[in-house]
């Protein structure tokens, strides 16, 4: 089994949703986990699920738009289990409303949230992996709202693709430390962000290839997991991966008993 008896995590957005999935498999697996959110309560709840389990979390309130939030949050971090190993930059926020219908503050909250909160984050964090010869991991949500079309997020697509290419550039800049940053997209999944799907999980499923929607801690906590263990990922950075299901890649469901026949 995946061992992450040795990292220290800290989980932006992680009251909730993919945060809360990401949150429970690292402390599943082992890590100690600062589970931080904007809503004080949730991160709480989170944390102490983690530790009615035998895991190790804490929880705090932060608004990743700020630095001083981010610089304390990161401090009570280290006071209480030592040095940042592990950064996951799940913190987002979505408006799901026609173009000519959304304000551009709506818009400049998307991108606040949605990126600036990555640069700010990974900032604090990854000082403090270099200062402590931190050979970390940092993990950035993305989107599969960045090679599929999402005519109503237009705000967040945009933050989203500044999330990938802030996730190039940053590997190629902290690799000289031996820090790796990655970012995963997600494909359709149920979180609080996407309350219209809770009532069509099985429709939209039946679309996707490999035949159901994402789950929060199955599918993205568990790869952010993966990318978090120097053991299995310790040679991977700069990357992308596409967790949907196939659903941006594969152009049709396949079904062996309506597969095109091929001449031999």
């Amino acid at each position: 089994m995946l061992q992450l008896n040795d990292k220290v995590a800290i989980v932006t957005g992680g009251g909730r949703g993919n945060g809360r999935g990401v949150a429970m498999a690292l402390a599943d697996h082992g890590a100690a986990v600062m589970v931080c959110d904007l809503n004080e309560e949730n991160a709480k709840s989170v944390a102490k699920e983690i530790c009615d389990k035998g895991g190790r979390a804490i929880a705090a309130y932060c608004d990743v738009t700020k630095e001083e939030d981010v610089d304390k949050m990161v401090k009570q971090t280290i006071d209480a289990f030592g040095p940042v190993t592990t950064l996951i930059n799940n913190a987002g926020v979505i408006y799901w409303k026609d173009f000519f219908e959304q304000t551009l503050e709506e818009f400049r909250r998307e991108v606040r949230i949605n990126l600036d909160s990555v640069f700010i984050c990974t900032k604090a964090v990854a000082k403090t992996m270099i200062e402590n010869k931190i050979h970390g991991s940092i993990v950035n949500f993305s989107s599969e709202s960045v090679t599929a079309c999402f005519p109503e997020g237009i705000g967040y697509s945009a933050s989203k693709g500044g999330v990938q290419a802030i996730t190039l550039a940053l590997a190629g800049y902290l690799a000289p430390h031996r820090i790796r940053v990655n970012c995963i997209a997600p494909g359709p999944t149920p979180t609080g962000m996407n309350t219209f799907m809770h009532d069509a999980v099985d429709q939209i499923g039946a679309t996707i290839p490999l035949g159901r929607c994402g789950d929060c801690y199955k599918d993205h906590g568990n790869i952010c997991c993966f990318l978090a263990s120097d053991e299995y990922s310790g040679w991977i950075t700069a990357e992308s991966i596409l967790v949907d299901g196939g659903k941006n890649k594969i152009p049709y469901i396949y079904d062996p008993n309506n597969a095109p026949k091929f001449s031999t």
